[in-house]
């Protein structure tokens, strides 16, 4: 499992490499690990930390 920082460090990674397209990226990498468990959490936590860094409301 990815650590707090982990997770933040990668949410900027992305958005600075995908910009707009971030949650294509990210939904890409969900498809790819749907039977691992701890890679799905890591990345809805990485999406969440998306939302936080760009201001996006939270549902």
């Amino acid at each position: 499992m990815m650590t707090d920082r982990d997770v933040m460090v990668k949410a900027g990674e992305i958005l600075a490499e995908h910009g707009a397209l971030t949650s294509d990226y990210i939904i890409d990498q969900l498809g790819d690990v749907l039977g691992d468990r701890v890679a799905v959490e890591d990345w809805r936590r990485v999406a969440a930390a998306v939302d936080a860094i760009t201001g996006a409301p939270h549902a």
